[in-house]
Parts: structure tokens; sequence; C-alpha cells
């Protein structure tokens, strides 16, 4: 096995787009040995782990009323990897690196953009025209409305179908030409309450293993989830983000002062994108 593939990654040479403009640096003093002489595996090596981003990166904007849109990235937690208080990128990783050269520049954004998660808190955060073919994956989060948190299931089917669903397939077909690199796109879905973690009205059902659950939720979504694109079928995944007491939950599990689930038939959040994944494949 390669150094990089022991690493969890694949060659960055695989992801280079035709339209990516490339040009080899010259030395000054030829007879010295540099970076450029190491083999591309090693490079690739100092590039992932300089500048891949633990979590995610959110993208935003600190001028709210800016004439012209200006765009700041911060490294923030996501699934429990990464600052638990956003940091700037640049106390992260190591951006000057991409500034070297040419052909340091041209290697070393296929990692920049390609193996980093951008969090899209707003739909018009952008990416200049040459860098955008490089995102692989999004995270952004659709405005669910009121209406699909109800615990009726009549009711949340009616909001889910008429006015969430339509949102995610017009937003994220967006985001598929804006990036049409993309690899993963997930929209996760916010708990009402701050405390509590939402459940669907259509998981609401007792007695039930874990996986009964999760295949009478795909059932359900099967049928309130059509997805025409194929394309778009097969990088979109759904969750839905915990609220603070799992996150509690999680943070104090295997101490004394937590109650263990012994029959294993509790609901947990992640059967919701475990669902969406099986609807799929119905």
């Amino acid at each position: 096995m390669s150094s990089s593939r022991a690493a969890g990654m694949e060659s960055e040479s695989t992801l280079r787009p035709e339209m990516l403009e490339w040009a080899a640096s010259s030395k000054q003093e030829p007879s010295k040995i540099g970076f450029l002489d190491l083999p591309r595996e090693l490079r690739d090596l100092v590039y992932y782990h300089a500048l891949r981003v633990p979590g995610a990166v959110l993208v935003q904007t600190p001028y709210i009323f800016a004439a012209r849109e200006e765009f700041q990235g911060r490294a923030i937690k996501y699934k429990g990897e990464g600052f638990a208080e956003p940091e700037r990128l640049a106390k992260v990783i190591t951006v000057a690196l991409v500034r070297t050269c040419r052909q340091i520049h041209s290697e070393s954004i296929l990692v920049l953009y390609g193996r980093n998660i951008f969090n899209f808190p707003i739909s018009n955060a952008n990416f200049a025209i040459r860098y955008r073919s490089l995102i692989r994956n999004i995270v952004f989060a659709v405005e669910a409305g009121r209406g699909i948190y109800s615990n009726n299931e009549i009711d949340m089917s009616y909001w889910w179908r008429r006015v969430y669903w339509p949102n995610v397939l017009d937003i994220c077909t967006k985001l598929l030409q804006r990036y049409p690199g993309l690899s993963n796109l997930t929209s996760p879905i916010k708990s009402e309450n701050l405390w509590r973690t939402w459940r669907p009205a259509f998981m609401l059902v007792e007695r039930k293993t874990s996986k009964q659950r999760i295949d009478m939720a795909a059932l359900w979504l099967r049928t309130n989830c059509p997805i025409k694109d194929q394309r778009l079928q097969k990088i979109l995944h759904m969750e839905i983000m915990p609220a603070r007491d799992v996150i509690e939950k999680d943070e104090c599990k295997g101490s004394r002062f937590v109650v263990e689930d012994d029959d294993g038939n509790e609901w947990n959040y992640t059967e919701f994108a475990s669902a969406f994944e099986q609807m799929k494949k119905i």
C-alpha cells in the first residue's frame, strides 16, 4: 500500500480537471534539491496535512449590508471533528503554501478545495469560477419551516411535500449546476428545539427495532422525496442535526451519570440518515 493511501487519501493528480491551468516551476539553482523534487505522492501528503481542515469550513459574509459580496472562511466543528469554537483559517491551515509558486498552487488547491467540507449557511456563497469545479463536499441547511416539525404525520407530510422538499431540490440543483464536480451534497435538518433533537413524525413509532424504524422511514421517504435527477440522487445526503441533549450525552458517554440503553431499541437520530440512503436503493 502506498503512503498516500495509508493516510486515507488517493493521489491528488487523479482529481485534476482538464480546465485547470498547470505550469511547472523552475529552480533558480538547478543543482539544489527542493520540495518539488519529492515524488508527487509525498507532496500530496504534505498538502493534505497542511491544507485539510478538521471539521468543516464555514463560508460566510462578515458584512451583511456590504455593497459587494465578501466571504470569509472559518474552521468549525462538524460531526465531532474540529474546533469547539470557530477559528480563522489562517490559524488552522498553511494558506501561504498555496501562494508559493504556480506549480504548488495548481497541485495544492486540489486538496484545499477538493478535500475539505464547505458549509454554506447562505445560498449565495460563491467561489471564483476557476475553482468551482474543484469543490467536492458541500453542506447546506435548507430552511425547514415549522410545518415539518408537527407530530401529526398528515400535517408534517403536507408541509414536507409542498414546501420543504421542493426547496431542497431547487437549492441543491442550483448548487450542483454551480459546482459540477460535487461528490457529496449534504442537507442537514436543524432541530426546532435547541435542547431536544427533532424526531420526524413518521418515525414516532414504539416497540420497534432500529432496523424496523429505518425500513418504515425509508418507505415514507421514497413516497415523499422524489428525485428525478440521477446525479443529484447519487450525491445528495440528508441528516438530522443533534441538539444539545445528544451532544451532552455523547460527551458524558461512559460516565456513571448516564443511563445506558439496555435493550438497544432507543431511537437514534442517525437512523434518519440511514433511512434516506436506503430509500435511494428502493
